[in-house]
């Protein structure tokens, strides 16, 4: 128990260390640290880091193209070379069938300890299916497929998070409604715009202040970010412009709120959310359809069971527990032992146009790639107005 307490001194700081009676080796467990002075900090401790000489990290992990169609990205490639010297590091991209890159490979000299970015323009055309971009770093003689994203904040000791530098494409078989143009105004820890450009949607990024400046008329749908009505008190006071637009014909899809939502004249029609909210938590749990007909599951993509294969973490979270009846539903889920809940999807007549709340994961699923998010998604943009 003596060495442990000694231990725990030396992370707090203690290194001194003294007997008068040891006869025999001493082991003791302490973390190797850097220390160095900041103007603001003062004195900051960083961990010792076995890295590896050069790391190669691409810019997305995973992302979605539609299956047989252009695919058109600007691959970004971040390397850090953990040398001390001078060194030339060439990168070359494996391709699947049906791409190519505008350069096969590159080389760059890299100075002791800098970091370097390197954009590949791949284009092409996708069968459906899953496809894999890898890329190798080669440098001294040595291939390295290997880069990691940084994770620092003051509370904690800096983080480093590894992963293979290659890129999923997940190749969807999913049709988009005609002649599509999409505002999206973002919401909290929202990735969702990347991912829908990918899928070949038009979309304009409108920031929350931006709203009475902007003429909504020319967008076929705009959509709303998770959670934008409580992270921005803009898009509160700008909310009327929203829905008179949705009044004179327009196509408004909102992601789920939390409390927020419940105040009147944030939606058109009301809702009620327990405490805490329901949520289905059990992303393989069974999806009933119940309004098989409804235009949001068959226009311009027919929603069947297999959509709702391979979802990560959740199907659905703040979920309304009572509506007002202008809201149609069309899917009911639950956790095991719990009751269905109907209101995955809320869509509601409103004027000449339509309005749609979505506690539906879909800000989870299309970021991961998932097949289905992507077809219902693209049935929320467009297509027959609920009536």
């Amino acid at each position: 128990s003596g060495i442990s307490e000694d231990a725990r001194e030396l992370r707090r700081g203690a290194h001194i260390l003294a007997s008068s009676s040891a006869t025999g080796p001493i082991y003791l467990n302490a973390p190797i640290v850097f220390h160095y002075v900041d103007r603001v900090r003062g004195d900051v401790q960083r961990p010792l880091i076995v890295a590896p000489g050069i790391s190669i990290t691409l810019d997305q992990a995973v992302t979605m193209a539609p299956s047989n169609g252009p695919f058109s990205q600007l691959l970004k490639t971040t390397l850090r070379s953990a040398f001390g010297d001078t060194t030339p590091v060439t990168v070359t991209l494996s391709l699947p069938a049906g791409l190519s890159a505008d350069s096969v490979a590159r080389t760059v000299v890299m100075a002791p300890g800098s970091t370097r970015t390197l954009a590949f323009k791949v284009r092409g055309a996708l069968s459906r299916g899953t496809h894999t971009i890898g890329a190798t770093a080669t440098a001294k003689g040595k291939s390295y497929q290997t880069g990691y994203i940084p994770i620092e904040y003051p509370h904690i000791n800096p983080q480093r998070i590894y992963r293979p530098s290659t890129l999923t494409i997940n190749a969807v078989d999913v049709a988009l409604p005609s002649r599509l143009n999409v505002a999206y105004v973002p919401g909290v820890g929202d990735n969702l715009a990347p991912v829908v450009r990918q899928l070949g949607v038009p979309l304009t990024i409108i920031e929350p202040d931006d709203i009475p400046q902007t003429d909504l008329r020319r967008f076929t749908a705009i959509v709303v970010g998770p959670r934008a009505y409580q992270s921005s008190q803009s898009i509160q006071v700008n909310n009327d412009y929203l829905l008179s637009y949705v009044r004179n014909g327009g196509r408004l899809v909102v992601q789920y709120g939390q409390a927020e939502m419940q105040r009147p004249g944030i939606m058109p029609y009301p809702i009620t959310l327990k405490q805490p909210a329901e949520r289905v938590t059990d992303e393989n749990t069974p999806v009933m359809f119940t309004d098989p007909q409804s235009p949001l599951l068959n226009s311009p993509n027919r929603i069947t069971q297999d959509d709702f294969k391979g979802w990560v973490q959740e199907r659905a979270t703040y979920m309304p527990s009572t509506f007002d009846p202008h809201y149609r539903t069309m899917l009911a889920m639950s956790d095991p032992g719990e009751q269905p809940n109907r209101a995955a999807i809320l869509a509601a007549p409103y004027g000449r146009g339509t309005y749609i709340y979505v506690p539906l994961a879909l800000f989870r699923q299309l970021p991961a790639g998932v097949p289905g998010s992507a077809r219902i998604f693209a049935n929320l943009l467009g297509g027959n107005t609920i009536r």
